[in-house]
């Protein structure tokens, strides 16, 4: 393992930072008494940012310190605080968590949906108060016969999804693009969907892109039977709009456990009896928090290893180059063949011979495929390709491990012998 120093610039969840402590030397800003000297001191030695979040963000100019730095390994799947697009451009890789918290986001979206369309919390309030022993409580809407709409049907999208269609809930959903062999209706235009749904459920990304997209015209497309639930990031709804649809009937309800300037969260929208608040709970719950801080410190000891990083982002995918200034391999390039495909098709290799566990994620997959395209471009023999899966030491093979390395490799070697004359360069 190669020395890693990692600054973790806010506290965040203390697990995180204990973890990482066991394996890399860690340096953790917040507690330094003078933040700006620390950095003119230490900045320069640094190579790896731990993020817990929102608290610091980790912009242009906080990475601009740091000219060793090479990997931003944030804690969540949304990773907006971090300008991801500036270390692309950088040669800086950043990770987030995907898919270890899509199960707990998705059971609390559909807890949302039925405390905000039941009013189970005011129910429950109704009780404590005594008012049941003066009246009924007063009959509610029901989830009966709705149609959700979800905004961004990523992985946390679909896993609402599978829940709401238990429910008897029809889904549709809209995103940037169609994504075909999915059994919902999709929309090309947000309000087109408001106007066919009555729950507007926002699973999207955050960021510049999707700020304010759940205006006041989207929220008047959704009804006056409409409800609102939001897991995703506060700035994807205009939280005055929402008041005043709350406040006029415009929508029937909402329920939301993230806001635009958390933790603070707007008086108008604590009065109404019509809003269902968490306090950004969706993950939170024990397993899934460590499961978190383990995947941010498991793309650290990678890197570290000189592997690929599991879960990097979209704008920075592993391409075999380590950091600004690190070694990178002269390979072959692929040309104009889309090597997104060339990988994806390498990923259903291995899917087709590896029953994916509960703790892993497809991340990982593409993440190793990724380093495998590489190696076969790099020339390196079947032999050492077939000992680098061995060594990622992957179970539940549908055949022996050693056949199935030797498959794997073979059908892989063949799909970039297959890119790289389709793009005329030499195999």
């Amino acid at each position: 393992m190669k020395p890693l120093d990692v600054l973790m610039p806010s506290e965040g969840m203390g697990l995180v930072a204990e973890l990482i402590a066991e394996r890399l030397p860690l340096h953790r800003l917040w507690l330094e008494s003078d933040p700006e000297a620390w950095l003119k001191e230490w900045g320069p030695r640094i190579q790896a940012i731990a993020s817990n979040g929102h608290q610091a963000p980790i912009d242009a100019g906080f990475m601009s310190r740091l000219p060793k730095l090479e990997i931003v390994a944030s804690f969540g799947v949304g990773y907006e605080h971090v300008d991801a697009e500036w270390a692309a451009r950088h040669g800086i890789i950043v990770t987030h968590t995907p898919g270890v918290l899509d199960d707990e986001v998705a059971d609390t979206a559909m807890a949302l949906t039925l405390m905000a369309v039941r009013r189970l919390p005011q129910a429950e309030r109704f009780l404590r108060s005594g008012a049941w022993e003066k009246n009924g409580f007063p009959l509610t809407a029901s989830l009966r016969g709705r149609t959700m709409g979800i905004l961004g049907l990523g992985r946390i999208g679909k896993a609402i999804a599978t829940r709401a269609r238990s429910f008897g809930v029809e889904v549709v959903y809209h995103g940037r693009r169609e994504q075909p062999g999915l059994p919902y209706r999709y929309y090309s235009s947000l309000m087109d969907m408001a106007r066919a749904c009555d729950i507007l459920m926002v699973a999207a990304p955050g960021g510049p892109e999707t700020r304010h997209i759940v205006n006041a015209d989207v929220l008047r497309a959704l009804g006056s039977d409409g409800v609102l639930v939001n897991i995703a990031r506060g700035s994807l709804v205009d939280e005055a709009a929402l008041v005043a649809a709350l406040r006029s009937g415009t929508i029937l309800a909402a329920g939301l456990d993230v806001y635009e300037n958390e933790p603070q969260v707007p008086p108008e929208l604590l009065a109404l009896d019509s809003a269902v608040l968490l306090p950004h709970v969706g993950s939170a719950s024990e397993k899934t928090r460590r499961a978190m801080a383990e995947c941010v410190v498991a793309n650290l000891i990678a890197w570290a290893e000189d592997r690929g990083p599991l879960t990097p982002t979209p704008e920075t995918p592993w391409r075999g180059r380590w950091g600004r200034s690190g070694d990178a391999v002269d390979r072959p390039r692929l040309g104009a063949v889309d090597r997104g495909a060339l990988v994806g098709g390498i990923v259903d290799v291995m899917k087709s011979l590896w029953d994916l566990p509960a703790d892993c994620n497809e991340g990982e997959l593409f993440a190793y495929a990724e380093t495998l395209v590489d190696r076969i471009l790099a020339g390196e023999a079947r032999e050492k390709l077939c000992a680098y899966l061995a060594d990622i030491q992957i179970g539940n093979w549908e055949m022996s491990p050693r056949e199935a390395f030797k498959d794997i490799v073979d059908r892989s070697v063949a799909l970039v012998g297959q890119s790289a004359v389709g793009s005329g360069e030499p195999t």
